[in-house]
């Protein structure tokens, strides 16, 4: 009887205990930090859902799906009174964004009724996974009492939203991949494949052109439904400096962020700083390393919303196992030659064990030190939050420009309403004229946007449509270039090859704001005829012919301009037969892609030429490369018929009949041959396991030439692949900028000009005058042809005046030299494209390029 008193007791407190909050350290059975261990985001996961349901001061709330479509989520954490009332709180912050709605008076009542709204993202960058892990004892203890009694209280004054990862695809494949290889020969060996499927490292170069699923589920909430005055990402870096760094920035910083942002992040960054340095904390640096240049990470976007955005980046480990760093091995920058105390390093660190619970430590006190800060200045962040939104309004009635116009009925119209879709995402208001219009004697057409630049995200919009002029930071021009930290021009209307005109006189127009982005109404002539045509230019262009390739319908270019019932064709108008068959798939692309048809009865058929079916191979290195990556994407995007091919695949002679066109994205020939770096960097390269760590060998590469050469296959390669084509099938080209040194030449993620000749089948649909984003030390100097050999340049640099947007040093190199070269190779073709055409999927005005010679490989 005794025995069975005792067993029902265990068995009433067993699931007692089960019904109740678990600490991380009792779910996951390891406290947050242990050596060696990490939870996947599923653990993550479950753990939130855990807590929320016991605790009324979390919520749990789904944010959308992830690419791979996993369910991405975030956490709202703040006192039970404030959780009740959360939708009056988010109407304060809504009501305090928008100055031209409320008074003076009412906001300074709202700062003082509202809470500050925190967003804190981690671990876009899957294998920096500290903050992903540290998140889970962080709602733990803010939500128990564990903290503080100063973080406790500050949740009376703010909204904490916590995100634990925004890619929560690679946080498991990193734990995955981590504990496979984890005692192995192979232990620490990189991940053959990218931690963002599409994009890798890359999803947080996404901030303004919002291509990616997570970084559109992340701005919404940031930059519609919740709004946060302070939004601080947190990274990892290098393990062998500081061990925290925290905002400021280092020069340049970008003219068109309210001044108030860089004295708050001032503010906000000293004190973490001085809260962390009292806990114990050392190694912590500020105005080094990163740059507040441009809004492509996500810790910097909403400093164009007046957001005080906020970055921290701490010393790594390898994953979870610990590092050992000697003190001869330690240094803080690499501006910096000697490892000693600076203004913006006061306390360094000087070497020693280094592990994964050393960061969750610091960034806990980092954020818990965040909340106190937003705690304590509550009414002067919301005031001044309504403030800069007041001030972008006014500088955009009273200062240059008043307003952008962008008609919508140009070279490419459903790419012109793609861009003002990306506005939109990115909280800017749009009007739309239906009526032709005009300002200061220029007729501006019907259909065409306007965006004034007096509303509350002005200098976003400012930032985005003007040129780049990256300041050179030489103390004189015998030093080598100071680099931006990634890109330095980005100009949207460059990068998606949309013409906008600025107008910066103040005008008055019967224009309505739009909330979508009135994509054209594609349409279908009723006319009676024997074929469709829909005119050139328009990228989804290849999406028709893609798809009636997959239905098998005959599908034409003309090769020179047509002139049918009074309408000019340039070349690369899509031609389609009238069918019964054709007719079902026209219509429907009509209305899915904004086509608009035409009907001709009668066409010359010398002029046009039948582009067949073809199939891709796109090159995928076991190296995680991400122009890989964003080339998978946009392929996928525009429907082509493609297939990932890797190593092993060019063990076959007969590739040719298996593939059409092959894809080298930007890479190295050294990975290209051998699936291994060279130089400096091979003495730090982990071996992989066998299947991963190689590349396409003598064998591969002979086979690659027999395609191009012997086969007629074609071959297509970006960026960096170039050379190795140059040099290993023996094309008679030359880069003639690969021996050229940075500091006679240097051109770092720019806008420049080039010369198309669309009268060339890859330049179909192109106006003679674009733009290319060049961030590569890449020109082709091309031979006399002779035999079976041949060249055409489809693209070259001007002889002047090539810089539009960001930084060139060295422009000269460039003059009259060809950028994109179609190479006959006996039987076959190479187009060497110098300049990724597709980069990170933002280069829409290039799209085409790439497409079409896609294409032609059918003609």
């Amino acid at each position: 009887m005794f025995k069975r008193l005792i067993t029902l007791l265990l068995l009433i407190s067993s699931f007692t205990f089960s019904q109740q909050m678990k600490s991380p350290e009792e779910f996951l059975g390891f406290k947050v930090g242990t050596d060696y261990k990490i939870a996947d985001y599923e653990t993550i996961q479950k753990y939130f859902k855990h807590l929320a349901e016991f605790s009324k001061q979390i919520v749990y709330e789904e944010i959308g799906k992830t690419s791979l479509k996993r369910d991405m989520f975030m956490a709202i954490i703040s006192t039970e009174e404030n959780i009740k009332n959360l939708e009056k709180y988010r109407e304060v912050v809504k009501r305090l964004s928008d100055p031209r709605k409320i008074t003076d008076a009412e906001a300074e009542l709202m700062a003082k009724e509202g809470k500050t709204v925190v967003l804190v993202t981690c671990n876009i960058h899957s294998t920096e996974i500290a903050s992903a892990q540290m998140s889970m004892e962080l709602a733990y203890n803010l939500i128990t009492g564990n903290a503080s009694k100063e973080v406790i209280a500050s949740l009376n004054n703010v909204i904490f939203i916590l995100m634990p990862s925004i890619n929560p695809d690679g946080t498991t494949m990193v734990v995955d991949w981590y504990n496979k290889t984890l005692n192995t020969e192979y232990d620490g060996a990189q991940m053959p494949w990218l931690y963002h499927v599409y994009s890798g490292h890359d999803n947080n170069r996404d901030w303004f052109m919002f291509n990616l699923q997570e970084t559109k589920n992340v701005v919404k909430v940031a930059f519609h439904d919740w709004m946060p005055q302070i939004w601080l990402d947190e990274h990892q870096m290098g393990s062998g400096g500081a061990r925290l760094f925290v905002v400021p920035y280092k020069d340049p910083i970008n003219p068109n962020v309210h001044p108030l942002i860089w004295r708050w992040q001032g503010l906000i960054g000293s004190y973490t700083a001085l809260d962390l340095e009292k806990q114990g904390y050392n190694g912590i640096i500020s105005q080094a390393l990163f740059e507040g240049w441009w809004e492509g990470p996500a810790s910097d976007c909403g400093m164009w919303h007046n957001q005080i955005s906020l970055l921290s980046e701490m010393a790594s480990v390898n994953v979870a196992s610990p590092i050992f760093i000697d003190q001869s091995e330690v240094r803080a920058t690499t501006e910096i030659t000697t490892y000693d105390i600076r203004t913006n390093y006061p306390n360094p660190w000087r070497g020693g064990w280094w592990r994964l619970r050393d960061i969750v430590n610091y960034e806990l006190a980092l954020t818990e030190s965040l909340i106190k800060i937003s705690s304590d200045f509550k009414e002067e962040i919301l005031l001044n939050y309504y403030r800069m939104g007041k001030e972008a309004v006014e500088k955009g009635r009273t200062e240059k420009p008043f307003a952008y116009v962008i008609p919508r009925d140009q070279n490419d119209p459903v790419t012109t309403a793609k861009m003002i879709e990306i506005l939109q995402l990115g909280a800017v208001e749009v009007n739309f004229s239906e009526k032709q219009f005009v300002v200061d004697n220029m007729i501006y057409p019907a259909n065409s946007y306007v965006i004034y630049l007096a509303q509350p995200n002005g200098r976003y919009v400012k930032d985005l449509m003007e040129e780049q002029s990256y300041p050179d930071l030489r103390k004189s021009r015998t030093e080598s270039p100071i680099t931006p930290y990634d890109v330095a021009g980005w100009t949207l209307t460059y990068l998606m090859g949309v013409k906008s005109y600025q107008i910066d006189k103040p005008f008055e127009l019967d224009s309505k704001i739009i909330n979508e982005p009135k994509y054209p109404v594609g349409v279908v002539s009723d006319q009676q005829g024997k074929y469709f045509i829909a005119k050139s230019g328009l990228n989804v262009n290849s999406t028709l012919i893609n798809r009636l390739h997959k239905e098998g319908i005959p599908v034409y270019w003309n090769s020179e301009i047509l002139n049918l019932n009074g309408k000019k064709y340039n070349q690369g108008s899509v031609i389609v037969e009238v069918s019964s068959k054709s007719k079902e798939l026209v219509k429907k692309a009509a209305e899915d892609l904004n086509i608009k048809f035409d009907v001709a009865d009668q066409i010359e058929k010398e002029k046009i030429k039948e582009i067949k079916k073809i199939t891709v191979g796109l090159y995928q290195p076991w190296t995680a490369n991400m122009d890989e990556g964003w080339t998978r994407l946009l392929l996928e995007n525009y429907e082509f018929n493609f297939v990932t091919i890797h190593n092993k695949d060019f063990k076959d002679k007969k590739l040719k009949q298996k593939f059409d066109v092959i894809i080298l994205p930007d890479m190295s020939g050294d990975i290209i041959k051998t699936g291994k770096p060279t130089g400096d960097a091979a003495r730090f390269y982990r071996p992989k396991p066998p299947e991963y760590d190689s590349g396409l060998g003598r064998v591969g590469l002979e086979n690659l030439k027999n395609f191009v050469e012997k086969d007629g296959g074609y071959l297509i390669t970006l960026g960096q692949a170039c050379n190795f084509a140059i040099e290993d099938l023996g094309l008679r080209v030359n880069n003639t900028l690969k021996n050229i040194k940075r500091e006679e030449f240097f051109c770092p993620g720019s806008l420049v000009k080039v010369n198309i000749d669309n009268t060339h089948s890859i330049g179909y649909g192109m106006e003679e005058e674009s733009l290319a984003y060049i961030s590569s030390n890449i020109a082709f100097a091309t031979s006399t042809p002779f035999g079976k050999y041949d060249r055409s340049i489809v693209a070259r640099f001007p002889d002047k005046n090539l810089l539009k947007s960001g930084f060139l040093l060295g422009e000269d190199y460039l003059f009259k030299r060809a950028a994109i070269v179609d190479v006959t190779q006996k039987k076959g073709h190479v187009i060497l494209m110098g300049f990724k055409v597709q980069n990170r999927h933002w280069t829409f005005g290039m799209f085409k390029l790439l497409f079409n010679a896609i294409h032609s490989a059918g003609l």
